[in-house]
């Protein structure tokens, strides 16, 4: 089934929870000691604070070699195991923007009975180094291995673990979602992502990100490989994508081409494009359409018995 969401359901908008604390967040490394393919590198993770640290918390973390999970455990213990999501945030490749593309989703699904998981991760390229997709790639499923394997401690349906990607993170997330065969403990339960770079296709990604993920001359297999919307099949998560047709940094023709595809294929995938809006918005309201796709999901997550509505 593929359908797009042209009305806000009055239910979310009536239960929808303000963002709030969780009552726990702890934050561990992704690998244990130095990651594979990050021997040798000296170069120091850096933080910039683009909000104003107090009201506004809005870092971007650069030169990441040392790969983190941020777990947002929900305020309510549950006697039912509940479902997760690991965040992947945008940043263009360079950087992980990781409160306003990360932490705020996870604080907003946590009244919802979601634990949500941040992942920072190697992005493709460093101010000194150049890791490529590989890296990344193997940072978002080992993510959701570990989620996994640490859901006794964190109360979590293994069977009900999901992925999100913001903008360039959505070709993390896209990854594991369509590069994951049915059994994998890296394969995802369900998939979702706003204003998501989700192919290669050249009039589509453009060269940039072509070469910040492959190098100078990427290959026609690697293109072909990480455009997830030649790579949807049969085992193909349940999706549901935002994003706005006037977005110029990340066109909308990746969420339609993605969409299409698993309208061909018979996978779901449920859509909420509106006109205006633009990029980078996160979970933040700036009062156009498209920044209420948060209320969208959180119902499309109360559907699938994802969430829960707030009391």
């Amino acid at each position: 089934m593929n359908r797009t969401l042209f009305a806000l359901p009055l239910l979310s908008a009536l239960l929808l929870a303000p963002v709030s604390s969780s009552a726990e967040v702890k934050t561990l490394p992704l690998w244990p000691g130095v990651p594979p393919g990050s021997g040798g590198i000296t170069e120091k993770e850096k933080v910039v604070e683009r909000g104003n640290g107090k009201t506004v918390i809005d870092r971007s973390i650069h030169d990441v070699h040392r790969p983190t999970l941020t777990v947002h455990l929900p305020e309510k213990r549950s006697r039912r195991p509940l479902s997760a999501l690991v965040i992947c945030p945008g940043g263009g490749l360079t950087r992980v923007v990781i409160d306003k593309e990360g932490n705020d989703l996870a604080r907003l699904l946590a009244p919802h009975g979601v634990v949500g998981v941040v992942l920072k991760f190697r992005t493709a390229k460093t101010t000194t180094h150049f890791y490529g997709m590989e890296p990344m790639e193997a940072d978002v499923k080992r993510a959701i291995r570990t989620v996994r394997a640490r859901a006794n401690d964190w109360n979590i349906d293994p069977k009900r673990v999901g992925v999100f990607g913001f903008s360039a993170g959505g070709i993390l997330a896209a990854a594991a979602a369509t590069r994951c065969k049915r059994g994998d403990p890296a394969r995802p339960d369900f998939f979702a992502a706003a204003y998501p770079l989700l192919t290669m296709n050249t009039k589509v990604a453009g060269r940039k990100y072509q070469q910040l993920l492959f190098g100078p001359k990427p290959t026609a297999a690697q293109l072909r490989d990480y455009s997830s919307d030649r790579n949807v099949n049969g085992h193909t998560p349940p999706s549901f994508l935002a994003h706005a047709r006037d977005d110029r940094a990340v066109l909308v023709a990746n969420t339609e081409l993605f969409a299409a595809a698993c309208r061909k294929t018979g996978v779901s995938c449920t859509t909420f494009i509106r006109d205006k809006g633009g990029h980078g918005y996160g979970v933040r309201d700036f009062g156009n359409p498209i920044n209420k796709w948060r209320f969208a999901f959180v119902d499309w997550l109360i559907q699938r018995k994802l969430a829960t509505p707030v009391p």
